[in-house]
């Protein structure tokens, strides 16, 4: 028993292993044999036969014509974005002074204390993101600023016209760059608030126009009583000298 084993595990020890291959050599992918005869006709009966859509159709027809396509609009779905949005209306509606600045990288200490700062002012420290702003803006008198918001940005609103005070809040807070400004409905940009800093405040204004317009009127009047006060004055000195003359006489 133990030799017939030994012999059947030699047999199949030695034993070459059989590979099964279609063909003798590679398969020519790219030129490959034609097929049977038979085989031909059932695989050109076979063969998908696809209707040509465009066949029987006039030159006009056949024009590409571009394809209108309509305005998407998105649908917000949270009604958050609403409130948010009727909250930022009501600070440009009720703000006579806004201004838009663009962050640079800033931590959560110096935002807070810049926030503060504007704070003490009575000014305001928003944001808002674009998504939102457009809801707030768009078909409104203040709809060309949604321009400036192409990165990430704050809002400044004050009730009161604190251009100066702002530009020297500006300089203490290096993180946010002034981009622009709303000055009572006017877009000005920082070179204008700058020249409007420098300009003085309305009543001041007023009472300069009211003594220039003064200084004009007087003048004119001195101007046309100059003949009547000079003739009146040598009259004045005239009879001074007559009074003085009978004095001296009877002396």
């Amino acid at each position: 028993m133990s030799a017939l084993t030994s012999t059947v595990c030699l047999q199949l020890r030695w034993q070459t292993s059989l590979q099964f291959v279609r063909f003798r050599k590679r398969i020519n992918i790219q030129r490959p044999a034609p097929p049977h005869f038979e085989r031909a006709k059932v695989l050109s009966v076979c063969k998908p036969y696809y209707l040509n859509p465009r066949k029987g159709l006039s030159l006009a027809d056949l024009c590409e014509k571009p394809i209108e396509v309509l305005p998407y609009k998105e649908v917000v779905k949270n009604p958050y974005e609403h409130i948010l949005a009727r909250e930022a209306l009501n600070w440009f509606n009720h703000s006579r002074l806004v201004a838009f600045f663009h962050s640079n990288p800033v931590s959560a200490d110096d935002r807070f204390r810049i926030n503060i700062m504007l704070k003490k002012q009575n000014m305001h420290l928003k944001q808002y993101g674009k998504k939102v702003i457009t809801m707030a803006l768009e078909e409104t008198n203040y709809e060309p600023v949604l321009t400036l918001f192409t990165s990430r940005n704050f809002i400044v609103f004050s009730e009161e016209l604190q251009v100066s005070q702002l530009l020297k809040l500006n300089r203490r807070m290096p993180q946010f760059v002034l981009m622009a400004a709303i000055v009572d409905g006017r877009l000005m940009s920082k070179n204008e608030l700058v020249k409007y800093s420098k300009m003085p405040d309305l009543q001041t204004a007023q009472a300069g126009l009211v003594a220039i317009l003064n200084s004009a009127a007087v003048k004119l009047t001195q101007n046309l009583t100059h003949h009547q006060q000079t003739l009146l004055g040598h009259l004045r000195k005239h009879i001074e000298i007559q009074q003085k003359s009978p004095s001296e006489e009877e002396k």
